[in-house]
């Protein structure tokens, strides 16, 4: 369970290799919670083609719990090759 302030910004990161045409993507978000962006990252002595963090910048608009949900797959495929929930307590 990951534990946030309310109201507060918090990411959450996974593992991801873009150039596999691989990505997370939320499924959909829960009443309460808004996505304000995502990044991907790199270590510093990583390979073209290397894979990195991909990380998503959340914000929860009230105190709560939530199940937030995403699939890693291409976008062109409808069937994802792994689904990852994580828990969120906001207070």
């Amino acid at each position: 369970m990951l534990t946030v302030v309310a109201g507060s910004p918090f990411e959450v990161k996974l593992g991801a290799a873009p150039t596999t045409g691989y990505m997370w993507e939320p499924v959909s978000l829960p009443d309460g919670v808004r996505l304000l962006g995502t990044d991907f990252e790199q270590p510093p002595n990583a390979a073209i083609g290397d894979g990195g963090t991909q990380i998503f910048h959340l914000q929860t608009e009230q105190p709560g719990t939530f199940d937030l949900q995403f699939e890693l797959r291409r976008r062109w495929e409808t069937a994802p090759i792994e689904t990852h929930v994580i828990q969120v307590e906001a207070t």
